[in-house]
C-alpha cells in the first residue's frame, strides 16, 4: 500500500532521460518526482521550452522501463521581491501547469518562497504580510491548475510564510480549491528543538488536512551542532515505520518521496519500507 517515489536529481550521473529510467528501474522504483533543470541542467526548461512533445517523449521512454512521473518539480520563489522576475517565475509555474499532464504527472510541487531574492532565513517570513502574498499567487497559480486539471502541490517549510500546520490550514481555508494540494516533509517542520515531535507532526497534519494532502516527504536525518542534517534512510533518527504506517492508514498509495536518499541507497531504503 506504498507507492515509493524517488527524486530524479537524487540519482547521480545521469545525462539523459533513458539513463534516469534505467537507474530507476535498477532501485526498484516506478515513480519520480521530477525536477527538468535539476536532472538535466543542459536541458533547456524554462517558461518558453517546456511542451508538450518534451513531456511526451519523457513519458513514452520512461514508460519503457515501466517508470512514471507523479509529481513535476516547478520550486520558485513566489514572492521574489523584483515584481518582474517575479512574473518570469509564476508564469514558469503556470507553464508546467499547462503542460503536466503530457509528462504524465498530476501534481506541480513548489514551495512558498521568501521575500527576499535568494531564499533564507528572515522572521520577515513571518509576518501576515509575507503569509498574504504567498496566498494571492497560490490563488493565481491554482486557478490555472483548475483550468488544466493539474494539482498545485504546496510544500510548508520552517523558514517559509507557510511555516506551520496552523498556516496550512489558513492556506488551505484561504484558496479553497480541490486543486491546491499539500506535500508534508516533517523535516522541513521541524528544528534541533522540537525533532523528536516530528511523528507527532505527521499525525496532526494528516487529523487536521489529510485529506488535502498529495505527497509525503521521507527525509532521514540527524541532528548536529544543532542544526538538521538530511541523510540516507535508515541512517538517521526519523521514525519512518510510523509515519509509512500512518500513510497506510490515512492515505493508501499515496507518493512517498526518498529525499535525499542517494543512488544505492535508494534500493536499501526501499527495502527497509517492504
Amino acid at each position: 500500500m506504498l507507492n515509493i517515489t524517488i527524486r530524479g536529481h537524487d540519482l547521480s550521473g545521469v545525462q539523459t532521460i533513458e539513463e534516469l529510467a534505467k537507474k530507476t528501474k535498477e532501485q526498484g522504483v516506478h515513480t519520480l518526482q521530477l525536477a527538468l533543470n535539476l536532472s538535466f541542467p543542459e536541458l533547456p526548461s524554462g517558461v518558453s521550452h517546456i511542451n508538450s512533445g518534451m513531456g511526451n517523449y519523457v513519458k513514452r521512454v520512461l514508460a519503457k522501463q515501466e517508470v512514471s512521473v507523479g509529481i513535476l518539480s516547478c520550486y520558485i520563489n513566489m514572492i521574489h521581491p523584483d515584481m518582474v522576475f517575479r512574473e518570469t517565475l509564476l508564469r514558469k509555474f503556470e507553464q508546467y501547469l499547462r503542460y503536466a499532464s503530457s509528462f504524465g504527472a498530476s501534481i506541480v510541487a513548489t514551495e512558498t518562497g521568501c521575500v527576499r531574492p535568494s531564499i533564507q532565513y528572515t522572521k520577515e517570513n513571518f509576518t501576515n504580510e509575507a503569509f498574504t502574498e504567498a496566498i494571492q499567487v497560490i490563488c493565481r497559480l491554482v486557478k490555472t491548475g483548475e483550468k488544466n486539471h493539474v494539482m498545485v502541490g504546496i510544500e510548508p517549510g520552517l523558514n517559509h510564510p507557510v511555516y506551520s500546520l496552523d498556516r496550512v490550514a489558513q492556506l488551505i481555508q484561504l484558496v479553497n480549491s480541490e486543486y491546491l494540494g499539500i506535500i508534508l516533509d516533517p523535516t522541513n517542520l521541524i528544528n534541533s528543538h522540537n525533532y523528536l515531535q516530528h511523528v507527532q507532526l505527521v499525525e496532526e497534519a494528516f487529523e487536521r488536512f489529510g485529506e488535502k494532502i498529495c505527497a509525503v516527504h521521507l527525509k532521514d536525518f540527524c541532528v548536529e551542532a544543532g542544526k538538521i542534517i538530511p541523510v540516507n534512510l535508515g541512517k538517521g533518527v526519523i521514525e519512518y515505520t510510523k509515519i509509512i504506517d500512518i500513510v497506510k492508514k490515512k492515505r493508501p498509495y499515496l507518493y512517498v518521496v526518498l529525499e535525499e536518499t542517494k543512488d544505492d541507497g535508494i534500493r536499501e531504503g526501499r527495502k527497509l519500507l517492504l
